[in-house]
């Protein structure tokens, strides 16, 4: 049962919670028992039809217990094993609305009662979750709304205080913005140290399982072409905003804004600057594309084909082959000293590294950086804090 002030993100953190867990291979379905903001259940049909997730409400019915109990009722009959259950939210905490969800619970008797909290809210958020945990039995807490971790860190450091365990963080409006809360990834990132283990799970959910082996076997033989190039494009995109990519790589935190500007609209910036590079790439020709030669891509002839063929000026060609030479070069060197196999797979995310490896693995993307980024990481030192995230991770922690 999902409980929590009107305006917390309540409503899409149930489908979002839904599509996590039905990702795993549970059987979720949602139950719409808010009868007191008007369009809530619309909201969450159109949530859980998107999902492709089962749904019940009644535009009929007024009491929301009632609701509740059908809802539950139907989908355990149906082989449901996850059955997530909306209440109703207000502006303020109030006795009606305690009253309400203490009705709802009796009604359905819920495994568990999540509170969704505003995370923007800072260290008010003690008094609120103090509120609800005494007036429901709130075994955990969802923050939302940590699209900028470090205005959250008020917020769970409040909700800390009232014991109430942090399960999920949502950073995001997506379907798939929603990650399970760990105290030390979090505060890595909120410190740029990075999350390794997290990124490591964005490429595993981004990239699609049968591409991998030929994604990550090309990188490893050294065989970046502009196709590969593409694809790590493609799979970057969807993985979500960049400034969260950024801060989950240790020591560029700070670096979202590199590839289109930086500022509030960094993000937009630099998704923008990724698709004008697909938008080049579309322009090659199949040859092109599957071309590792660095010197026959840099042919003037070719990147003003390219330029005129793309729409964009010869300026962003060269700036995208500087891309593909910079980074190939450091992906190919990380992965071979991480002892990638040629058949190539991402690692699964519950394995181990080897710790010499992962010393490798440093000393190889320290060599293969460019001094740009070199010198955004803080030199040598910025490198320690890179080999002891990876260390953290190979130890068993992430």
């Amino acid at each position: 049962m999902f409980v929590g002030l009107q305006g917390s993100g309540k409503t899409t953190t149930c489908t979002k919670f839904a599509w996590w867990h039905k990702k795993k291979g549970w059987k979720p379905a949602l139950v719409c028992a808010d009868t007191f903001r008007a369009g809530a259940f619309d909201q969450l049909k159109q949530n859980a039809t998107k999902a492709q997730i089962p749904f019940y409400g009644s535009y009929a019915e007024t009491d929301p217990a009632v609701i509740a109990e059908q809802g539950v009722e139907m989908f355990r009959r149906e082989g449901r094993d996850l059955i997530i259950v909306d209440t109703s939210g207000r502006h303020k905490q109030e006795a009606a609305l305690f009253e309400e969800m203490r009705q709802v619970a009796e009604a359905v008797a819920p495994d568990l009662t999540i509170f969704v909290m505003d995370g923007s809210i800072g260290q008010a958020a003690f008094d609120q979750a103090k509120a609800f945990r005494e007036s429901v039995d709130v075994g955990a807490v969802i923050v939302t709304k940590l699209d900028g971790h470090a205005k959250g860190g008020g917020a769970l450091s409040a909700v800390g205080a009232t014991r109430a365990p942090i399960a999920f963080l949502g950073t995001g409006e997506h379907m798939d913005q929603l990650e399970p809360f760990q105290a030390e990834r979090f505060v890595g990132r909120l410190l740029g140290r990075g999350d390794v283990s997290g990124l490591v799970d964005r490429l595993q959910d981004a990239i699609p399982e049968e591409q991998q082996a030929s994604l990550v076997g090309a990188i490893s033989k050294g065989a970046v072409s502009m196709r590969v190039l593409r694809e790590i494009f493609g799979s970057v995109l969807q993985m979500g905003p960049m400034s969260q990519i950024m801060g989950m790589i240790p020591g560029l935190g700070g670096m979202a804004g590199m590839l289109g500007g930086g500022g509030g609209g960094g993000d937009r910036q630099s998704q923008l600057a990724l698709k004008r590079y697909v938008t080049i790439i579309d322009s090659m020709t199949r040859e092109e594309l599957e071309c590792t030669s660095a010197k026959t891509l840099s042919e003037p002839s070719r990147v003003l084909r390219w330029a005129v063929g793309s729409g964009r000026p010869p300026q962003e060609v060269l700036s995208l082959l500087e891309t593909w030479r910079t980074y190939g070069k450091f992906a190919t060197s990380t992965l071979r000293a991480a002892g990638m196999p040629r058949s190539g797979k991402l690692p699964a995310k519950e394995l181990p590294m080897d710790p010499r490896r992962m010393q490798a693995m440093a000393g190889a993307m320290s060599r293969g950086m460019p001094p740009q980024m070199m010198a955004q990481m803080g030199g040598p030192g910025g490198m320690a804090q890179l080999l002891k995230a990876l260390e953290q991770v190979g130890g068993g922690g992430g």
